[in-house]
């Protein structure tokens, strides 16, 4: 997996950075290392902040590629991405140099929006990459979205747990009354539709992470994730970033962007075929 970690040398973005290494150090691409600065005379100052970050990752035996851009954090790392054919962008909360916009706002906003790989953001300091929660909404665009959390998982040597909220179960169909507190067990067992698509997520991430298992939660879906996040105590977060006509009809974008704002754990966001 070809991997652009973004940073401006402050030690917010070297978090972010270290909490990216989880996922490259196991990777046979090499990983670019791009720093953007707004104005030319904090290159020197960048550089030497990327010095340890260089041997860090030079010390896990990684194929690293130094950038350095100046100009708005957006359009220097769209571009890197583009040029480099990066697949995986990660970014952080950055400190109080030049980016200070570079997480919330925005420029967040933008990446997000218009990279054509996926995004991982990352707030405050993290290490450990060993539990990841993958959200599906269902059909070919929610599997997109587990076999990119099995790649990172395949990567990173973490479990994954498959999560589906049901959100829209019709009450006046008795058909779907026994679907109010069903398990994702009971689902796959009923051979219903979300049991039929949580089975295809399972068999798909057998190839990446073995010990993977699918969970269902009842209710809004924002508030679901991050429930579920906090109780399960989960390290990564992945998301789609495109509409989906699957099984809740997810406006993704949507609950993206809120998940985005709220969530506390890193949240990788799966950029779908445009």
């Amino acid at each position: 997996m070809r991997i652009l970690l973004c940073t401006d040398g402050s030690p917010a973005a070297a978090n972010a950075v270290r909490f990216g290494l989880n996922i490259a150090r196991h990777s046979d691409e090499p990983i670019a290392l791009l720093g953007v600065v707004e104005k030319r005379d904090e290159i020197d100052g960048l550089r030497a902040g990327l010095e340890p970050l260089v041997a860090e990752l030079q010390s896990h035996g990684a194929q690293s590629a130094i950038k350095i851009r100046h100009g708005h954090a957006a359009e220097q790392i769209l571009n890197e991405a583009e040029t480099w054919q990066a697949e995986l962008i990660v970014i952080g909360q950055l400190g109080q140099r030049g980016l200070t916009r570079f997480f919330m706002g925005s420029t967040a906003t933008r990446i997000v929006q218009f990279a054509r790989c996926s995004v991982l953001m990352v707030k405050g300091a993290r290490s450990n990459l060993r539990k990841i929660l993958a959200c599906t909404a269902g059909g070919d665009p929610g599997l997109r979205d587990v076999a990119m959390a099995g790649r990172v998982a395949q990567l990173a040597r973490a479990d994954v747990t498959v999560l589906h909220v049901m959100s829209q179960v019709p009450l006046n169909d008795k058909a779907y009354l026994p679907d109010l507190a069903a398990t994702a067990d009971d689902l796959i067992a009923r051979h219903t539709r979300e049991g039929v698509h949580l089975q295809s997520a399972l068999d798909l991430l057998q190839q990446y992470a073995p010990r993977s298992t699918a969970k269902v939660r009842h209710g809004f879906v924002v508030d679901e994730i991050l429930s579920e996040v906090r109780q399960g105590k989960y390290d990564l977060l992945v998301v789609g970033a495109h509409l989906t006509h699957g099984l809740n009809r997810w406006l993704l974008d949507d609950v993206t962007a809120h998940l985005i704002e709220e969530a506390t754990t890193p949240v990788l966001v799966v950029r779908g075929n445009r």
